[in-house]
């Protein structure tokens, strides 16, 4: 079936109403209020891979919340691996040969100004030692359009940095909440043009 515009729309909301509904938050008893942050990832991550999945040609499969390449030391929140891919025993590392995409996802995107170069560095160590692997990072929600002049930009600035080379993409302003219009088809469409061998 062919999936329209529409169908990506809808799903992009969906993905943002249940990660938004079942996320976690408390209070401490000062009134100071915190986040499940691991929580909040994994679940960011698994309604990424679920809806990402149906997208997905035969030929690959995700891996993850929490994947690694067998071999280096860094977990990677989602892995496109090959269909027949299996990970080492009692592991969740796939062979780099078994790997075609990295995909950082993050449910409200980075916390300072360091975080763009950090991620560059990451993913140009990681393609420098695995060529097949392409990265790419998705934010579900991030200051895109801030009010004021003054305000940082911050998928501006992960885009300055990160962009052409590795694509970023951003479901929802998180000061309004509003959906980027075409975002999840987008990301879709990138993951499913790059996934093949080189």
């Amino acid at each position: 079936m062919d999936r329209t515009s529409n169908d990506f729309d809808i799903e992009q909301a969906e993905i943002l109403e249940i990660i938004e509904s079942k996320e976690r938050r408390y209070e401490d008893a000062e009134g100071a209020r915190f986040r499940w942050n691991k929580f909040n990832g994994d679940l960011t991550c698994r309604a990424v891979r679920e809806y990402l999945r149906k997208h997905l040609p035969k030929e690959v499969k995700l891996a993850g919340p929490n994947a690694y390449i067998d071999g280096y030391p860094t977990e990677f929140d989602l892995l496109l691996v090959t269909e027949d891919a299996l990970p080492a025993a009692f592991t969740n590392a796939y062979r780099d040969h078994e790997v075609r995409f990295i995909i950082e996802v993050k449910s409200h995107g980075y916390m300072n100004r360091e975080f763009p170069s950090k991620l560059l560095s990451e993913f140009d160590a990681v393609r420098e030692r695995y060529k097949n692997v392409n990265c790419t990072y998705l934010t579900i929600r991030e200051t895109w359009m801030p009010k004021r002049d003054a305000s940082i930009s911050y998928v501006r600035e992960l885009k300055k940095v990160l962009e052409p080379k590795y694509r970023v993409f951003c479901l929802a302003e998180s000061r309004t909440a509003e959906l980027v219009p075409g975002q999840w088809q987008q990301f879709v469409n990138h993951i499913s043009e790059n996934c093949s061998s080189p």
